[in-house]
């Protein structure tokens, strides 16, 4: 059973995610922002993370430079699923190792899953 991470600064958003992911027979960890998200990876090891970008403390963009900053973490896929829909964000996102930007007033459920079973390497339903 593959695990997947959200990191999501929304209660409400990150309930019904990880919801979404259990029933779609996925573990899941959840954390509020990018710190707390990167305090579980000492001892976590998901397959995938689902990340926000506009996050307190420490947003999904700050996070994914912590990520690429360490081997042991640079290889786990992250997918975003934020608001955010600028350019610059996307660009610098996919430069620092982001596999997909989902943005989330464009989404749907079935887009989210499809590319989360694909990088957690199973095949979409």
């Amino acid at each position: 059973m593959a695990t997947i991470m959200v990191v999501e600064d929304a209660d409400l958003v990150r309930d019904t995610l990880t919801r979404l992911l259990r029933r779609e027979g996925f573990a899941t960890i959840g954390a509020h922002d990018g710190r707390e998200a990167l305090a579980a990876l000492e001892h976590e090891h998901p397959d995938v993370i689902l990340l926000d970008v506009n996050m307190p403390d420490m947003d999904g963009i700050e996070m994914l430079e912590a990520l690429h900053s360490r081997p042991e973490w640079q290889s786990v896929p992250v997918v975003m699923l934020t608001g955010r829909s600028d350019t610059h964000t996307i660009r610098r996102a996919m430069q620092l190792g982001a596999k997909a930007f989902l943005v989330k007033a464009a989404f749907s459920v079935a887009e989210m899953l499809e590319s989360v079973k694909s990088y957690a390497g199973q095949r979409p339903a």
